[in-house]
């Protein structure tokens, strides 16, 4: 099995097991002329539960505007997240948004608080490879001269330079030893494809919203950290998206490790002694 349909099947044990809460209300974010990158939405649950999900800005968003009409308050969570295996880019995308409610639902139930995130440090020795533009870290790597191999699927984006180059062949990643890759590998469906070319890496990272699910499919196929956020405060956040102000506190960024993070069936195990068991 693949790494989505894993984190789909550890996603429907938790709502299989717990009686999850509602979906209180999903936000989608408008279409902004203006601007040709990505934007986030947001999926709240009743019990204040939230998660955030990658809505590229190139993809139509009258469909997942559709989806959402679907969708409303009270509504199973779990009907949002089953659709993390469709074809629809929308309805995965949403449904990553739901994974991550559920899951950060699941981690306070097991009285787990993820640790918050640490910056990876970089040597002159080291040879980082990157799944995904970051560009402000591609910048400060530049600027301290460290090699850096970039995978992208937009042939715009290529180029070569002194210890730097942005390719589409991800065969170019074995030669990195600390390797950042972006969660958008899970919502294009394209991470099983990555992982076998990082296999002689020292490190490495999957960082992005949509790596708000359980990682511990990543974790066995190697995966060292995985990073995402946490909402602290999903109505201030709400507010916030909504007035495209930053969202400054009401997010925080985690990394969960993989030498660290005790597995699925002890947080499970811990989520049903807390509170007891309280099947669907």
């Amino acid at each position: 099995m693949s790494i989505v349909p894993e984190i789909l099947a550890l996603t429907r044990t938790i709502h299989d097991e717990f009686t999850l809460p509602r979906v209180g209300c999903v936000y989608v974010p408008p279409v902004r002329h203006d601007k040709a990158h990505a934007d986030f939405g947001l999926v709240i649950l009743d019990d204040g539960s939230a998660g955030l999900f990658y809505v590229s800005q190139q993809e139509p968003l009258s469909r997942l505007r559709d989806v959402t009409k679907e969708t409303t308050a009270g509504s199973p969570a779990w009907e949002l997240a089953r659709e993390l295996n469709s074809d629809d880019a929308g309805r995965r995308g949403l449904a990553f948004g739901a994974v991550s409610a559920i899951t950060q639902y699941f981690l306070k139930r097991a009285g787990y608080k993820t640790p918050t995130q640490r910056s990876m440090d970089y040597t002159l020795q080291d040879h980082v490879g990157m799944v995904g533009l970051f560009p402000t870290l591609v910048d400060r790597l530049r600027q301290r001269g460290i090699p850096l191999t970039v995978i992208e699927q937009r042939t715009e984006l290529m180029r070569s330079d002194t210890n730097f180059q942005v390719t589409l062949d991800p065969a170019q990643l074995r030669t990195c030893n600390k390797i950042l890759c972006t969660a958008a590998t899970l919502l294009n469906d394209t991470i099983d494809d990555i992982l076998p070319h990082c296999a002689d890496a020292t490190w490495i990272t999957v960082i992005g919203p949509s790596a708000g699910c359980l990682p511990d499919p990543l974790f066995a196929r190697g995966v060292h950290a995985v990073g995402g956020s946490r909402v602290i405060d999903a109505d201030a956040l709400l507010a916030r998206m909504q007035a495209g102000e930053p969202w400054r506190d009401s997010v925080e960024k985690y990394v969960l490790e993989a030498s660290q993070y005790p597995g699925f069936a002890a947080l499970r195990t811990r989520a049903h002694t807390i509170k007891g068991s309280a099947a669907n």
